[in-house]
């Protein structure tokens, strides 16, 4: 019956749909598209429209597809109130839709796409007798953050890449201190996102974490009554205890494992952190570290699609010896100077072997990651990778040093796989 009631919203207006760029001004896929009359914007994602031609004047409720803005508690429109930046978003997609004097393009993959009973359109307004897409002046701006989709793709690279643009920038949301000065202003802060946990994601929400970093030499960071979120809007607040000290790191793990000092368990029982897919698809996501006051203080937005650029791009050989258990992969160093592993991941999906403090190689110097073998019996240049049988295919198989924002920095492949 709730099947029927959805047909029954949804495909008078699909039948009626013509077709157009699914992101409006962007060359790519095709999607459905309808005009639309806004009757009220709710929040800075969220309308009401009534759409042209379907038959009805029913008020159809929007989620703008790929934007994730901050969440309003107030909604009367002289009395709004919610997260910092939450308001200014929804007042700038006013004063966007009053300038296309009410009348919006809205646009889907697949028109049964909801989300909380609400239909997941990209929405344009006409900006200089152009339609112009909503959520691209948004990402732009900082205004929201990237709201990844599988089933509403369209919007996954090119928003992907704008709010990597409006980081480095430091605009609207990602302004350090754009909700006023928080704590520890001066320490700057930084975030590794393990996204892709050992074995099937969705049994193992304890192989996901997030790495807060100090990047201060000198001061510790109290984080308690900080949150770290995702896309979506779950997010884990950081209890009074949690400090990072000065040049050092403390681990969120998205599952149950955790001591309550070092490592801090938000408890989840499903992953939260989108794989990235080198697909049409395109998909990925990111985690951010809010402090009280409502600031962005750091962040880390996956895959890397803006100034992809890392320290050890050239620096780094890998090779890989796949016999039985003396199967092994070694990382040598053919730069002038030293080089640091530490913050960078050894892949073979679906395993992943992650480096820590202490990862340094001479120039030409070879770390060997021998993969069966207890990790306490590891030295400076020999490392176990903790398994207690074999994992590279001998007929073929691909291992590949990578950033976490997915940056392939070296590769090996043998057999019937290649790089």
């Amino acid at each position: 019956m709730l099947l029927a009631g959805i047909l029954a919203a949804v495909l008078p207006a699909a039948a009626d749909a013509a077709r157009g760029p699914c992101v409006a001004g962007l060359p790519g896929r095709t999607c459905d598209v309808w005009i639309a009359e806004v009757r009220s914007v709710n929040d800075g994602d969220t309308m009401d429209v009534d759409v042209r031609g379907d038959g009805t004047t029913a008020s159809r409720r929007i989620r703008f597809a790929g934007v994730q803005a901050m969440e309003q508690t107030a909604y009367a429109q002289r009395h709004r109130q919610g997260y910092c930046h939450a308001v200014e978003a929804t007042e700038r997609v006013e004063r966007l839709v009053r300038r296309s004097k009410g009348i919006v393009r809205l646009a889907a993959q697949d028109p049964l796409s909801m989300s909380q009973r609400r239909y997941i359109r990209t929405v344009a307004v006409r900006v200089h007798r152009r339609w112009t897409d909503v959520g691209t002046i948004l990402m732009r701006e900082g205004r929201a953050l990237w709201w990844p989709s599988w089933r509403e793709s369209a919007t996954n690279v090119s928003y992907g890449t704008l709010i990597q643009r409006a980081i480095a920038a430091g605009r609207g949301l990602f302004d350090p201190d754009g909700c006023g000065v928080g704590p520890s202003p001066t320490s700057p802060l930084a975030l590794t996102v393990n996204w892709d946990a050992e074995g099937a994601d969705n049994s193992n929400p304890s192989g996901e974490w997030v790495k807060v970093r100090n990047l201060d030499p000198v001061n510790p960071v109290a984080l308690g009554d900080w949150h770290l979120r995702d896309s979506g809007l779950r997010s884990y607040v950081f209890p009074p205890q949690a400090v990072v000290p000065p040049g050092g790191s403390l681990t969120v793990n998205v599952g149950t494992f955790g001591d309550d000092a070092t490592t801090f368990p938000w408890g989840l029982r499903a992953p939260v952190f989108s794989n990235v897919t080198h697909d049409e698809i395109a998909m990925g996501d990111g985690a951010y570290l809010f402090d009280p006051v409502g600031n962005v203080r750091a962040s880390m937005v996956y895959p890397c699609r803006w100034q992809c650029a890392d320290a050890l791009q050239g620096a780094v050989a890998l090779s890989a010896t796949p016999n039985g258990r003396r199967e092994s992969v070694t990382v040598t160093n053919v730069a002038a100077g030293p080089i640091d592993l530490d913050g960078h991941v050894l892949r073979s999906p679906p395993q992943s072997y992650h480096f820590g403090p202490g990862s340094v190689l001479a120039p030409g110097a070879s770390m060997r990651i021998q993969v069966v073998g207890d990790p306490a019996d590891d030295t400076a240049l020999q490392k176990r990778w903790g398994y207690a049988k074999p994992i590279l295919r001998d007929a073929g198989d691909v291992v590949k040093l990578s950033t976490y924002t997915d940056i392939t920095l070296a590769c090996a492949a043998w057999g019937d796989k290649s790089c």
